[in-house]
C-alpha cells in the first residue's frame, strides 16, 4: 500500500453508518497490526494514525482522555475530530470525547 491508506481508511469510514464505525475501525487496527507483526507495512505514518485514533476512542469509550505522544497529520485530526462528532450525536460515545479529543490532538500542535 502506499500512502493513500488513509485517504482509503477515511472514505471507508465516511460512508458508513456511525453505529459501525467502531467496529470498522477495530477490524482495520487488526489487519494494521497483523501487517506490523509481519512486516508487510509500507505506510507506518497512516498505520501509526489509525492506531492511535482507535486508542482515543477507546478511551473516549469510557470517559477517559489519552495523551498522543506525537502529532498526527493536520488532515486526520480534522476527519478524526469530525468522525468523533458523528460518534457523539449518535451516542456511539460519551459527550466528553469532544474534550477529550481536543486535548489529546490539539494540545500537541
Amino acid at each position: 500500500m502506499s500512502l493513500h491508506h488513509f485517504n482509503l481508511f477515511a472514505k471507508t469510514i465516511t460512508n458508513l453508518p456511525a453505529q459501525a464505525v467502531v467496529r470498522a475501525l477495530d477490524l482495520e487496527c487488526k489487519m494494521l497490526e497483523d501487517d506490523l507483526e509481519f512486516h508487510r507495512l509500507t505506510f507506518p505514518e497512516d498505520a501509526f494514525s489509525i492506531l492511535c485514533f482507535r486508542q482515543f476512542v477507546g478511551t473516549a469509550n469510557i470517559g477517559k482522555a489519552m495523551h498522543c505522544v506525537k502529532p498526527l497529520p493536520q488532515d486526520h485530526v480534522e476527519f478524526y475530530k469530525e468522525t468523533i462528532g458523528r460518534l457523539v450525536q449518535a451516542n456511539e460515545l460519551l459527550p466528553i470525547a469532544m474534550e477529550n479529543f481536543d486535548y489529546t490532538f490539539l494540545s500537541i500542535a
